[in-house]
């Protein structure tokens, strides 16, 4: 098998996975656009939270997707930016997928390859969760700032 053929499968496993992500993400949403007490009762169930008494970075994960689906950025990006980082990125990455696999078979041209991840996209990643899991935390402990409600009693 030569290499062009080895990196032209390698790109369609690539196009299936993430058209599998898409559509959990579909499920997922259709499962979250009904009762959201089913998915989250408010109270922290995590080992972190419960030990240190502040937010890990996965905290408020459930109800920023929910709100998220549901058209309420701000408090999606308030209870945790991850899941909108996430989305974003994930979308720029099926595009560039698309391009590579789909698009540039049906146009047989010699056009460049778009690149599926970029070195700032990884950054990027590194950034929103260690800051927002800094900037909640700080904001909870000195400024009383509790966006979630979990941990008022504590603070």
């Amino acid at each position: 098998m030569t290499e062009m053929k080895k990196e032209k499968n390698r790109q369609w496993i690539g196009f299936g996975v993430c058209t599998l992500i898409l559509v959990a993400a579909v499920s997922l949403y259709l499962i979250l656009h009904g009762d959201p007490g089913v998915l989250f009762t408010g109270q922290t169930s995590c080992y972190f939270s419960r030990r240190f008494h502040l937010y890990c970075p996965g905290c408020g994960g459930t109800r920023a997707v929910y709100h998220f689906f549901h058209g309420e950025f701000l408090s999606s990006l308030l209870s945790n930016p991850i899941p909108v980082y996430a989305t974003v990125l994930f979308a720029r990455i099926y595009v560039a997928i698309i391009h590579n696999t789909i698009g540039k078979n049906i146009s047989k041209s010699k056009s460049k390859k778009w690149p599926v991840m970029c070195r700032w996209e990884m950054w990027g990643i590194l950034v929103v969760v260690i800051g927002f899991f800094v900037f909640r935390n700080l904001a909870l402990v000195f400024l009383k700032w509790d966006f979630l409600g979990s941990m008022k009693e504590f603070w």
